[in-house]
């Protein structure tokens, strides 16, 4: 016999025991699953930052690169800004606001999908199994 918590209840006092347990499984599942979902969240949010922040360094770089070219400050040579330069900055800045709007549509779609699905759960919980 395999030893458990159980082996020293009587009959009586394990049926409890294990009914007791038994009722505590969604609260166990979901505990764990609400804790381990929130390290991910906490992570991702932070690798979020991590990554503003790089990209904002980079921008920083660029721009500053940029402008000392531009308007001479480099002792070695300065660079007229041409429409071409100026067309691909503006069409580089309207990609990454209609790449990022998309994005932002997506998560609008399943954060809705999310939510239409929780309403569902709690009407089937209320219509079937409240008691």
């Amino acid at each position: 016999m395999i030893p458990t918590r159980y082996t020293s209840y009587d009959d009586a006092d394990m049926d409890k025991t294990i009914l007791e347990d038994y009722k505590k499984t969604c609260s166990l599942i979901f505990g764990k699953a609400s804790h381990s979902q929130m390290r991910y969240l906490q992570a991702l949010v932070e690798l979020q930052q991590s990554l503003l922040n790089s990209c904002d360094s980079l921008l920083a770089k660029q721009t500053r690169w940029l402008e000392d070219n531009l308007s001479g400050r480099n002792e070695y040579h300065s660079i007229p800004i041409s429409s071409n330069l100026k067309a691909f900055i503006r069409g580089y800045t309207a990609t990454v606001d209609m790449s990022m709007t998309m994005l932002s549509i997506v998560y609008d779609f399943t954060t809705f999908q999310i939510e239409r699905y929780s309403k569902l759960i709690n009407m089937l919980n209320k219509s079937y199994f409240s008691p």
